[in-house]
């Protein structure tokens, strides 16, 4: 079963990561300017390092605790991913015979198999049926609950979806509780959302649809404040990548999707949404977003790539496109936030005008790369 296809995105990324598999904030030096360099981590000594400038950073037991706790969580239970990897199912079998206990290696095995449906990986599926028989043929087990489990996991029905999300959260929440004290356990949870938004980030970026939805799902899910879940439901509600996802893996539907134009999309669904609840300043900066996106000088992923949301850059933006008339209504908008809630709104929503304007007149990126490639020949 086919979802999506998606338009090929091109790494142009120069650092030494080249940014070929997600990493998050936590593993870079913040002293290295924009570079983003990896830091390297001391269990032994609890310290970073940083591999370019050599900067060493030594943390407290609890600070380092709670660093490390999130950064297992993250890559062990890393949504997208199958959690028994690429093992053979005699490996699997060894797992469940030695190292899970039976419900947890089952959940394992439905959360491996339904990502794997999702993502049309006939490969993986099989390889678990074989292992789910080969456990009942070793272990002398009634096959009748393995059978009834497949024929849940295969049946035509969108409910069987949900247990990817919830599966990764119930593992990635029993750690962060194992490892945490009670009072720092909101904390935690709310750094771990914070995860899950640069996950999202990252796989929207690379086009992984399925992905982008597990994230989305567990989200919802997360046992913290109720504002922050809201915050985020609606933010990736209103983004175009989501729409109709499991219609379209229950049609085994194909969908084209340009990730920079809808990304592109899904910020001016974000400005005209925050000017409905009078947020004049996000509305603004989310419509900046879609105008700077277009003009292929920001996007959401790499952070090298992510331009700053101040007045020298946004002066700067408003000179390319040639219309001061923009930069004012932003000035002004911003100027009136927190003092004129009517006026502010009224500047975004010219500013969110205007930018609509000009978004159709400028030429898609890789129409002028094409161009220039043509002119050079």
């Amino acid at each position: 079963m086919i979802a999506t296809t998606v338009s090929e995105q091109k790494d142009t990324t120069s650092d030494e990561w080249a940014f070929k598999v997600w990493s998050d904030s936590r593993d870079w030096c913040c002293h290295c300017s924009k570079e983003k360099n990896k830091l390297l981590f001391d269990d032994q000594t609890k310290t970073s390092q940083c591999t370019k400038c050599g900067h060493v950073e030594t943390y407290a037991e609890a600070d380092w605790n709670f660093l490390q706790a999130k950064r297992y969580v993250a890559t062990k239970y890393m949504p997208g991913k199958y959690l028994f990897s690429e093992l053979s199912k005699e490996v699997l079998f060894q797992k469940y015979l030695r190292e899970l206990n039976h419900n947890d290696w089952s959940s394992w095995l439905i959360h491996d198999y339904v990502l794997a449906k999702m993502r049309a990986d006939k490969a993986v599926q099989v390889k678990l049926l074989e292992t789910a028989k080969l456990i009942v043929e070793k272990m002398n087990y009634d096959s009748t609950p393995w059978k009834t489990l497949f024929e849940k996991m295969d049946a035509p029905n969108p409910e069987i979806f949900y247990q990817v999300p919830q599966i990764l959260y119930e593992f990635a929440q029993r750690k962060l509780q194992e490892t945490t004290a009670k009072e720092d356990l909101n904390a935690i949870m709310r750094g771990y959302l914070t995860t899950l938004t640069s996950v999202y980030s990252y796989s929207r970026w690379k086009g992984d649809r399925v992905t982008c939805w597990v994230v989305s799902e567990i989200i919802k899910l997360c046992d913290i404040e109720s504002e922050s879940i809201e915050f985020y439901t609606e933010l990736f509600g209103c983004d175009p990548l989501l729409e109709g996802f499991q219609e379209d893996l229950m049609a085994d539907k194909k969908r084209e999707i340009n990730i920079n134009e809808s990304y592109i999309q899904w910020q001016l669904n974000l400005a005209d949404t925050y000017l409905q609840q009078s947020c004049a300043l996000v509305a603004v900066q989310a419509a900046y977003e879609a105008l700077t996106a277009k003009l292929g000088i920001h996007a959401l992923w790499p952070p090298t790539k992510v331009l700053p949301f101040d007045v020298n850059t946004v002066k700067k933006v408003c000179k390319i496109v040639n219309d001061p008339e923009l930069f004012r209504h932003y000035d002004l908008a911003t100027d009136l936030n927190s003092i004129d809630a009517v006026k502010a709104c009224y500047y975004a929503r010219n500013f969110i005008k205007k930018v609509k304007e000009i978004l159709p007149n400028i030429a898609p990126i890789e129409q002028e790369i094409s161009k220039q490639s043509a002119y050079i020949t």
